[in-house]
């Protein structure tokens, strides 16, 4: 049987595709899938794609590590998506940006922002989200952000940089910013974890289940504050991203809300 010509292209398209998704390390994200689906594009080749302008004042004299002065003009950055709800930085890190959260999504765990950017557009790097199952007032008592990790950097690629026992050691904080009020949160850990689905894998609305998390975490290996106690009316936010490497398992920064 002779092939044709357009039927070879067509072989041709489908092994290519094939290639792109492998490189991608990319897996869409289900309600019925409890894996973490954060999987990002580790190839060299994705863009950072378009952001945001930066809205923080720039006359307000960002310091690193400090909250103080900084503005979000969170107006300006509603007006060009109200799904906009906080900013994040991360003091020492090149993390500085929006975080989302898809606002009509009717699955608790949506992850539309896994692969959409700022301006609605599919793609990558996607952004800072969080599951509709967090609140966005971050009075839970554990949030999770999660963000892609891209090997030309961008998202929460940087925080590979806290497995570093030295880095862990001399950078320690997390801002949040909202339209209500500036969190700062002190990080307790950070380690490689599962790739379970944090929410779904434990119920944060009880007590016992946070608890049963953080005995996970002092389980795993990574680097920790050893000194540093998580008393039971504690707000802890746990930042997540994948491995280039290593597909099921994930990094987890951990913090605990110590200023607001």
């Amino acid at each position: 049987m002779k092939i044709g010509k357009k039927q070879i292209l067509s072989v041709l398209f489908i092994l290519a595709f094939g290639a792109v998704v492998l490189l991608t390390c990319f897996r869409a994200g289900n309600t019925g899938n409890t894996e973490n689906v954060e999987n990002t594009g580790a190839s060299e080749g994705i863009a950072d794609g378009a952001e945001l302008p930066h809205p923080l004042d720039a006359d307000a004299g960002l310091e690193k590590g400090k909250a103080g002065g900084t503005k979000v003009d969170f107006e300006q950055l509603r007006a060009q998506n109200p799904d906009i709800y906080a900013w994040i930085t991360v003091p020492g890190t090149g993390i500085d940006y929006p975080v989302l959260q898809k606002r009509d999504a009717k699955d608790p765990y949506d992850n539309y922002y896994l692969d959409h950017q700022v301006d609605l557009s599919e793609g990558f790097p996607g952004v800072i989200y969080s599951q509709p199952v967090n609140r966005r007032d971050f009075t839970d008592s554990v949030t999770v952000l999660y963000g892609h990790n891209l090997k030309n950097g961008g998202m929460f690629s940087d925080l590979h940089d806290f497995a570093d026992k030295d880095f862990f050691a001399q950078n320690g904080q997390i801002i949040i910013y909202t339209p209500e009020k500036t969190l700062t949160y002190e990080i307790f850990a950070a380690i490689d974890f599962s790739d379970d689905l944090l929410p779904y894998e434990y119920d944060f609305t009880k007590n016992a289940e946070v608890q049963r998390h953080l005995l996970d975490v002092k389980k795993s290996e990574g680097n920790f504050k050893e000194k540093m106690e998580i008393a039971e009316e504690d707000k802890i936010l746990v930042l997540s991203t994948c491995y280039s490497d290593k597909a099921e398992r994930r990094l987890l920064v951990e913090a605990v809300l110590k200023e607001e």
